[in-house]
């Protein structure tokens, strides 16, 4: 088996066992699961010490210790007994003989007794009768104990007929009954031999009962020592598991969740690289959320790709065409048509592709004469035969055929409609209604482009341009600047102005003439034209004056851009003759309606904050901030 297939075999297993493919419910239940698994385990090893440890200990409490006691008291009485068979032997009266013997009968009563308590028999629990049965219990010699018992049982009883004879001869030799005094020396003699059999059989007894504690002390530390290797084991186990566990699980969630978090915050400050995809770990939602989210991020690459190439092209045959590409490629759209409504705005007029004949449109002739007969120009509301069939009568209604009409809304109106048709027979609904809001998406990244190209459009129509350095002049922005607001206002979106004056640019012409001052403005317009982008607008405001639009800008764009036109004049070298000339510009900036509800008002406050960059040393681009507004200033 190759390396490669051992590792993917191995990295599948601890998929398997981290549960990172499952669903995060069933995951975490999982994962619940196992804690309570682990737990139960450790508590199970907890359980067995405790009770194996208590059952034993109790086993020495009701058998070894009793029985040491017993031993003791055995022992300390069997040596009594010696010395009061002495005194029982030199004893020279009934009567002394009597009261030693009754005292040798105590101490075998006692020893009787204690045997007799020994032998009683105790409850024992049910679960300690299992427990001793189960368990190991070879350290305990409970036949050498019951053996003991047995052999004291029968000395003591040998011990009390042997005291009874000696007693009876005895008291036969003080009344001068002669003959005896030899079996009562052999009666004495076998006495002191049981008695010491007895002294001896209960010293071997301790010395077992010493083993059997030693033996049960061992016992408890194996046990002891298990119990702990075996918690020490399960967790070491346990915390791989959760280690691993934690690392996949992090890997799986946790890294595809910050990796989002922080693509969301980039895509925010627009500082992203949409095509860096997020790394798929996992098939649980989170993978699934990835997946999503990559897709969203591929439509968002090519929607600024999209737009990005669409403000560059020159026309607006080359931005529809760009329109019509998208909708087959992109959106995966093919029967479409998009119209133009005319610059008077009575007509329109299919662009692309362009309508051979009346044959080739979907509707009726009468729109093209009169665009207030389509009912989505005359709405300006999305119009649909999937909510409503017949909803359109100019629509040449077929059985087979759904349409959807988009009208394109440019400065405030209806600049167009794309048309799409569908088969009623072919396509589900649902996939009709998401190919037709990924075509809208392309419309409205469309929509300032063809309002900034129809305008340029009207522009070229209309002699609105300064001509010496080819811009826009201030005629063209009291004309348009209604149109430029109503599509801001419409997009929710910012203008950026920008007032630009050349610094000292009096001297030029003192100086160098005015062919060099004419130069150098050209020059200037120029690089102003370079640095922003198509779809801006820059007006020569005044003299040196300029007036930079910026068309739907995030906060904080606008002086940038004006920073970039500042270096960008400061680096030119400008070549008049045998001279060169390098110039400065100051650039005040403000947005609407961020600064001001009032477009005119936002370019005045533009025109302070030029003020405050003059006054600040020139060659800089300041922002206007409301302090600078003064009533007695300005």
């Amino acid at each position: 088996m190759s390396e490669v297939r051992k590792y993917g075999l191995v990295k599948r297993f601890i998929r398997f066992i981290t549960f990172v493919d499952l669903p995060i419910r069933r995951k975490f239940s999982f994962f619940a699961v196992g804690v309570l698994f682990w737990f139960i385990v450790l508590s199970c090893v907890s359980f067995y010490v405790l009770v194996d440890v208590n059952i034993k200990t109790a086993q020495v409490l009701d058998s070894l210790l009793p029985y040491e006691r017993f031993a003791q008291v055995t022992l300390r009485k069997s040596n009594e007994m010696t010395y009061l068979l002495s005194d029982l032997n030199g004893a020279v009266t009934e009567q002394a003989v009597v009261f030693k013997s009754g005292r040798i009968k105590s101490q075998l009563e006692t020893i009787k007794q204690n045997l007799e308590q020994l032998n009683s028999t105790s409850i024992i629990s049910p679960v300690r009768l299992i427990w001793q049965k189960i368990s190991d219990n070879s350290w305990l010699d409970a036949q050498g104990n019951s053996a003991y018992l047995d052999q004291v049982k029968n000395t003591i009883s040998d011990l009390s007929r042997l005291l009874q004879d000696i007693e009876l001869l005895r008291n036969a030799e003080l009344n001068g009954e002669g003959g005896n005094e030899s079996k009562l020396k052999e009666l004495v003699g076998r006495f002191v031999a049981l008695e010491n059999q007895l002294a001896e059989s209960s010293v071997t007894f301790l010395e077992s009962i010493s083993t059997q504690t030693n033996r049960y002390s061992t016992t408890i530390t194996t046990t002891i020592s298990f119990a702990f290797w075996t918690i020490i084991t399960v967790l070491i186990f346990a915390c791989g598991l959760l280690a691993v566990f934690t690392f996949w699980i992090s890997n799986a969630i946790v890294c595809p969740v910050m990796s989002m978090i922080t693509k969301i915050h980039s895509l925010a400050t627009g500082h992203v690289d949409l095509t860096d995809k997020i790394v798929i770990r996992s098939d649980d939602e989170i993978g699934e959320m990835s997946r999503e989210f990559n897709d969203l991020m591929d439509t968002v690459h090519g929607m600024t790709i999209f737009k990005s190439v669409i403000e560059e092209d020159s026309t607006l045959e080359d931005v529809y065409s760009r329109m019509g590409e998208a909708f087959a490629t992109n959106v995966g759209i093919e029967q479409y048509q998009i119209y133009e409504v005319t610059a008077d705005s009575r007509g329109m007029q299919a662009v692309y592709p362009v309508a051979l004949s009346e044959k080739d449109l979907e509707c009726h002739a009468d729109i093209l004469a009169c665009c207030e007969q389509c009912r989505a120009v005359k709405t300006g509301h999305l119009v649909s035969s999937l909510a409503y069939d017949g909803v359109c009568k100019q629509f040449k209604e077929t059985p087979d055929k759904l349409h959807v009409c988009i009208p394109m809304i440019i400065g405030g109106h209806a600049g167009g409609v794309v048309q799409f048709v569908f088969d009623r027979n072919t396509l589900s609904r649902t996939v009709i209604e998401q190919q037709i809001a990924r075509a809208e998406a392309y419309i409205k990244q469309s929509l300032s482009v063809l309002e900034a190209k129809r305008l340029m459009n009207t522009l070229r129509e209309s002699s609105l341009r300064d001509p010496m350095t080819g811009l826009f002049n201030r005629r063209f922005l009291q004309e348009q600047a209604s149109y430029l607001i109503a599509g801001t206002l419409r997009r929710k979106k910012s203008i950026g102005l920008l007032m630009c004056d050349i610094d000292f640019f009096k001297q030029v012409n003192d100086q160098y003439g005015h062919d060099a001052g004419d130069q150098v403005l050209k020059e200037t317009s120029t690089i102003i034209c370079d640095s922003v982008r198509e779809s801006d607008v820059v007006v020569r405001f005044g003299g040196e004056e300029f007036l930079v639009i910026l068309n739907d800008i995030e906060d904080g764009m606008a002086i940038q851009i004006a920073e970039k036109i500042r270096t960008n004049i400061e680096a030119k070298v400008v070549r008049v003759g045998a001279h060169k000339i390098r110039k400065t510009i100051s650039l005040g900036v403000s947005e609407f309606p961020g600064d001001s509800d009032g477009f005119w008002q936002a370019i005045k406050y533009a025109d302070v904050a030029l003020y405050q960059a003059k006054t600040n040393g020139r060659n800089r681009s300041v922002r206007f901030d409301e302090e600078m507004w003064t009533e007695e200033e300005f």
